[in-house]
């Protein structure tokens, strides 16, 4: 009967294993799949998590430690934000769903971390998945479009391929780094299997060259000079990396103020008033008025997913005859300093700025999986400068689902010279 268990157990964890590989690349399929296949893997993660976490987690130096107690200053800030919001209840729902998608990224990669065998599987149901994926949707895109366009006139009553797939653009974005990783790490044909699948995931994110995601790409390219600077930086002398670290401080810092100072402010009048070549007129005056309600709210900003909530967010724009602020500013700078305050941002870029210290650090025992996280976090932030909202929950999922694969991985080598000294 044990060993009856023990099979039973190993078959149900494969099965979450390769749920969880496929989550993210499936998303293209609609964003409540994503739910559905998490749905099992973070219920045994759970279980797991009941039973074992308590006994072998070492909860005093969890604690103690710099980013945890980063993300602890980040959410106390943020509720406060939520409890003094204009619409409390949104703002809570917000946070208390936030919350949960981190915990479970977190209990996931603990669980991941002690299984190397199905952090494997899952591997290979990511590069698999993403391969398939990204075949169809280059298929449909460039040979034969009736496929995908029959699914989205199903799914949303119409059958534009182009629209359908743009939103995945960022998510195949988010994909790369953790694919390369992951056949690299595996290697053999699953190696081979995830550099087939770049070509492909390219044709997807240029999408015939018909209102390519900008965005996507953006995200990509600035991750790529993101890691070589980071990669350059790391072997300067401690002094040199000092000067180099205040000296792109203040150019972003300036950048900030440019963009600032040369945004239209609300009332817009007219196109010829707009004084920044990108991005789109329109975003421009989304982003104009973003700042006047940072201006307003400056401490603790209006409350998670309430600036469309703002007096004036809804008014028509005569020359665009669109609303101010439609849904969100798509800029998670501007949305968060605008619905948390610049001390809810401030929390927020310091415990990044942690993560990304730590993870240079890791890299030296682990690189393939520390500098895979890294430009996942890049691509991701980078791309979200210009998309999603981000307290999006299908858009915070994919970011804490891949980022389980690397952090587990950490994780375990990790575990694993702790265990040899």
């Amino acid at each position: 009967m044990p060993a009856l268990s023990d099979r039973v157990i190993k078959r149900w964890t494969s099965i979450a294993a390769y749920l969880l590989g496929a989550s993210v690349p499936l998303v293209s399929l609609g964003k409540a799949v994503l739910a559905v296949l998490i749905f099992f893997p973070a219920v045994l993660a759970l279980v797991s998590a009941g039973r074992c976490m308590s006994v072998t987690f070492n909860w005093c130096n969890f604690f103690r430690k710099p980013f945890v107690l980063g993300v602890i200053v980040v959410c106390l800030l943020w509720f406060i934000s939520s409890v003094l919001s204009i619409d409390p209840i949104k703002s809570l729902t917000t946070w208390s769903r936030t919350l949960a998608i981190f915990i479970l990224g977190a209990i996931l990669t603990h669980y991941f971390a002690n299984k190397s065998d199905q952090l494997k599987i899952a591997q290979k149901s990511l590069i698999a998945s993403s391969f398939l994926i990204f075949l169809l949707a280059s298929y449909s895109l460039y040979i034969d479009t009736s496929l995908f366009e029959l699914y989205a006139l199903l799914k949303s009553g119409r059958a534009d391929l182009i629209q359908s797939l743009k939103p995945f653009s960022s998510v195949t974005v988010c994909l790369i780094p953790v694919l390369l990783w992951s056949g690299w790490r595996l290697g053999g044909r699953w190696y081979a299997l995830a550099i087939l699948a770049i070509p492909l995931a390219g044709l997807t994110i240029y999408g015939r060259g018909i209102q390519p995601s900008t965005s996507a790409l953006a995200g990509l390219g600035g991750a790529v000079i993101f890691v070589i600077v980071a990669a350059v930086f790391i072997r300067l002398s401690r002094r040199s990396a000092w000067l180099s670290g205040i000296v792109l401080i203040l150019i972003s810092i300036y950048s900030a103020l440019y963009l600032v100072v040369n945004l239209p402010p609300p009332p817009f009048d007219e196109i010829a008033s707009l004084q920044l070549p990108f991005p789109d007129p329109h975003r421009q005056v989304i982003w104009g008025f973003t700042i006047d309600v940072i201006k307003s709210f400056p401490i603790i900003g209006v409350g998670p997913n309430t600036v469309n909530m703002v007096p004036g967010a809804d008014r028509v724009i005569p020359y665009f005859n669109q609303e101010y602020l439609p849904a969100h500013p798509h800029n998670w700078v501007l949305e968060v300093a605008a619905e948390t305050g610049m001390l809810g941002l401030f929390g927020l870029l310091v415990t990044i700025g942690i993560a990304f210290k730590n993870l240079i650090i890791r890299s030296t025992r682990n690189p393939g999986a520390a500098w895979a996280a890294i430009a996942l976090l890049a691509v991701f932030f980078i791309s979200s400068l210009g998309n999603f909202s981000i307290w999006s929950s299908w858009w915070l999922s994919t970011l804490s689902i891949l980022l389980i694969f690397p952090l587990a991985d950490l994780n375990s080598s990790l575990k694993t010279a702790n265990a040899h000294r």
